[in-house]
């Protein structure tokens, strides 16, 4: 082709002016996202039809569309109904991200007051938070009260998959029961809030397995609710409207001293 001057942009002008390398505009041309025109010379150029077509595939990338879709139903479509289709379905993938990250830096906030106070905090139980987190676990924020010495005897307890997915069924059962009884405004000192009562005491005994440092640490945890972070409000709602009472009337019935099992 003849270029006529001023009407073409080189490869490496157009990567200049994108911000992008001359490798990934050579891989749009080979994908068909964007192809180059060859002068007489054999150099790619590009026309400003194609500068506005990279920065739509710059833009749609940036909200996290795969290039297969952005060269198959995005840059082809004519249709607004399609469009709007397409960047609704973006859009929840988009808040779902945003509200992962809200939660983990809820858990940072966590651990840098914990740091800026003294308390003990470690890359090693921020990492194990994290992986707890990405199970899509909401309730994951109460690690940050273990120590590493018990993260350690938690990790090497559950280390069978068995062993974990038992435990942790259980737990989501007796969760969704909290849940369905805050719904229904039960009375927690009648007989479905005692029944929930005891199931919980059972699974905090499981968890803790005789060790008393670890039962005073979920006790803790759970009288600390004021500085629980903002993603657990609605446990925090459920804690105070039915759990605690509902703990506090099974104690006294069954003669259990909270205070004596953190001595």
């Amino acid at each position: 082709m003849k270029k006529t001057n001023g009407s073409w942009i080189s490869i490496g002008e157009l990567a200049s002016l994108c911000g992008v390398s001359v490798r990934t505009l050579q891989y749009y041309d080979k994908c068909g996202l964007l192809h180059a025109s060859l002068t007489e010379g054999g150099r790619r150029v590009y026309s400003r039809d194609d500068l506005l077509v990279l920065q739509q595939i710059l833009f749609l990338k940036s909200l996290g569309f795969p290039l297969n879709e952005i060269g198959q139903k995005i840059l082809s479509e004519n249709s607004n109904s399609n469009f709007g289709e397409i960047f609704i379905r973006q859009r929840e993938i988009l808040s779902k991200q945003i509200e992962g990250l809200q939660k983990i830096v809820d858990v940072l906030d966590i651990a840098v007051d914990d740091a800026l106070h003294g308390r003990e905090i470690s890359l090693k139980k921020l990492m194990s938070i994290l992986e707890l987190m990405k199970e899509g676990n909401p309730y994951t924020f109460i690690t940050l009260y273990f120590s590493n010495e018990q993260l350690k005897n938690i990790a090497e307890r559950f280390e069978h998959p068995d062993i974990y997915k038992a435990f942790t069924d259980k737990a989501s059962l007796i969760f969704a029961r909290l849940e369905e009884l805050s719904k229904q405004n039960a009375d927690p000192r009648g007989k479905e809030g005692q029944e929930l009562a005891h199931r919980w005491w059972e699974m905090v005994c499981e968890f803790s397995a005789g060790n008393r440092d670890m039962l005073r640490t979920l006790i803790f945890s759970g009288r600390d609710m004021a500085n629980w972070p903002k993603e657990a409000a609605h446990l925090r709602e459920m804690m105070e409207n039915i759990l605690s009472p509902a703990l506090d009337e099974y104690f006294k019935r069954n003669s259990i001293s909270i205070n004596e099992e953190v001595i």
